[in-house]
């Protein structure tokens, strides 16, 4: 007899262990696998679970603790496989590391919106819903054999008038739909004669559509039909950096490389060939970047060199985007993976190089159960595949830079310069102590009024790096000193003059901003520290008061205000570039991947 370990998807403490369930020998028409969600009954009920594991028994070789008379048989499956038994590992691990519920472990493992749940109905029984996102098939008219001999009826306009359109090459019943109206009835007579064909195709939900609007399959994608970008010649620092890291990978032990490298010392060069190099030797790779820098120019750098070889996994996505990107890999057509933190579970076979950029990010941190560290979990798997491990940071965490003094697994290289071979930029500090102590009122130092107004009477383009969004920091009153702080969070409240509230930027927390003092009832709230709606403002007023510039220069502001809306971080870069001069103000999100070679100042 087959016992199966199930996690029950029922996120309580009290049911945080597997139980276990027998087999039945007839699976029906989803076979039960490591992987599956399955129906099983829980008490009066029924509930849904994930199998971890399925072990063979003999009949009376039961495991300590097991009463035959009380196993329960699984009712049936509910989905194909989401992980297989090294997921099922890792969801093991990660409960037993980060003390965190062993359901919602596996949950990190299953596609966005795709797991069937049950729920409760009116009259209080408990029923199957099925998942809210899925694949998507659209229906394809393509020529049939009789398409050249076909006379339409004198009264057939329809099917004239879409044997027409497929003389064009094929077409969407959408397409066909919205140009001539109702078309059921005559593509079922066209299909009967041997006119037409239907056909159902599945479309990518957020990709380009190709003439058949439907993913790559594995065989296309084995041969890529577009061209590569040119690889540029490789600096020595570079060089070395990826002989050290496909050392690390043909050794196969998981061990990890840290690049350390100087801001545009060709860092992203540097993974793009050693992701090339893994995927010549037949195994698979996946990058990850924090979420902010996860920009158009970030992915198009991976998709111009592998092309539809590239599965993209983030949050700006919608819920059916990810699914069918997570479905995508699960396919075996993605070889590389490109993605936040979450990219890692996703269901990469064959894993041989795991590139984290920008390790030192505290994104890679997630900040609800499962508490996992990104680094932490890439460095596990890496060992169970025999895969390497490639940090990148122009700044390494301390965690980092202890390993590679003390652990013999973990290597660093360094590229301490620029693959331009152009000195780094020279850096000014000024003291604003002075400048206000000189009669300057203004938040803008001088030396950077001077160089605004150069740069942008040249037209050229200038960017503005503040690391605080919103109007103000927080407001004080003057009378009691009470700053309005967020009750979860214990942190001052952000001001924002747009909509005139006030809101935590850590759990979303929202008030309307307070005439006077909650505290003293005084009219005399001040506000302190500028964000960039603010900075926003006071840079409108200096830049239509510089006679060289005049009020025409955009200023593009990009924080996580502005690119909340999908495609919004595109759309935004793509103003900046398109303007001959601009300014960019935003948060530390315009510091990632900015790649405008007419861009002088920061």
């Amino acid at each position: 007899m087959k016992l199966a370990s199930v996690i029950l998807d029922i996120p309580t403490q009290a049911l945080d262990a597997p139980y276990t369930y027998a087999v039945p020998e007839e699976a029906g028409d989803q076979p039960i696998e490591v992987g599956c969600a399955v129906l099983v009954p829980f008490g009066p009920r029924q509930a849904v679970g994930f199998i971890i594991g399925i072990e063979e028994r003999a009949e009376g070789d039961w495991p300590a603790g097991l009463d035959p008379a009380k196993l329960k048989g699984i009712v049936r499956a509910v989905s194909r496989p989401y992980f297989d038994e090294e997921g099922a590992a890792c969801a093991q691990w990660l409960s037993e590391r980060y003390i965190a519920p062993l359901s919602s472990c596996v949950r990190l493992f299953t596609p966005p919106g795709g797991v069937p749940r049950m729920v409760r109905a009116q009259g209080g029984y408990w029923r199957l819903e099925e998942p809210t996102v899925g694949e998507v098939d659209d229906r394809w008219v393509v020529p049939g054999p009789a398409l050249a001999d076909f006379e339409p009826r004198k009264n057939a306009v329809k099917q004239a008038s879409i044997a027409a359109a497929l003389e064009r090459g094929e077409l969407r019943v959408a397409e066909l739909t919205a140009e001539f109206g109702a078309v059921s009835s005559p593509l079922k007579a066209l299909e009967k004669q041997g006119v037409v064909r239907i056909e159902h195709r599945r479309r990518m939900r957020g990709m380009a559509e190709g003439s058949a609007g439907s993913a790559p399959s594995a065989d296309s994608a084995a041969v890529p039909s577009f061209t590569p970008s040119p690889k540029p010649p490789l600096t020595r620092g570079q060089a070395d950096a990826l002989a050290a890291i496909d050392a690390a990978r043909s050794r196969g032990a998981g061990e990890v490389v840290l690049v350390d490298g100087v801001t545009g010392s060709g860092k992203t060069e540097v993974y793009l060939q050693a992701i090339e190099e893994t995927l010549a030797a037949g195994r698979t790779a996946c990058v990850l970047v924090p979420e902010i820098s996860l920009t158009p120019q970030t992915v198009a750098r991976f998709r111009g060199r592998f092309g539809d070889l590239v599965a993209v996994m983030h949050s700006r996505m919608s819920q059916g985007e990810r699914y069918d990107q997570w479905d995508f890999i699960r396919s075996g057509a993605a070889r590389v993976v490109v993605g936040a933190r979450s990219a890692l579970f996703t269901p990469l076979s064959n894993l041989g190089l795991i590139v984290i950029d920008e390790e030192h990010e505290g994104s890679y941190k997630q900040d609800s159960a499962p508490r996992y560290h990104a680094r932490d979990v890439a460095v596990w798997m890496a060992r169970r595949a025999g895969a390497a491990v490639v940090l990148g940071s122009a700044t390494p965490s301390i965690e980092a830079l202890h390993a590679c003094a003390k652990n013999p697994s973990w290597h660093q290289v360094s590229l301490p310069e620029r693959a331009n071979g152009k000195p780094l930029p020279e850096v000014q500090v000024v003291d604003m102590a002075k400048e206000f102590s000189g009669g300057s009122r203004s938040m803008f130092a001088l030396p950077l009024a001077r160089a605004l107004e150069e740069e942008l009477a040249a037209g050229r383009k200038a960017v503005l790096l503040l690391n605080q969004r919103g109007f103000a920091k927080f407001l004080l009153c003057r009378e009691c000193g009470f700053v309005p702080e967020c009750p979860s969070c214990s942190t001052s409240l952000t001001y924002h003059e747009r909509g005139n509230f006030l809101i935590c930027h850590h759990c979303g927390y929202r008030i309307p901003t307070p005439p006077v003092c909650p505290e003293c009832g005084s009219p005399y709230l001040k506000k302190f520290g500028a964000g960039t709606q603010r900075v926003e403002a006071e840079l409108r007023v200096l830049l239509d008061e510089m006679p060289g510039v005049g009020p025409g220069v955009p200023i593009v502001r990009m924080d996580a205000d502005t690119t909340s809306g999908k495609g919004a971080h595109q759309r935004l870069l793509e103003e900046f570039a398109a303007a001959d001069a601009a300014v960019l103000l935003g948060t530390q999100m315009i510091a990632k991947g900015l790649d405008f070679e007419d861009v002088t100042l920061v």
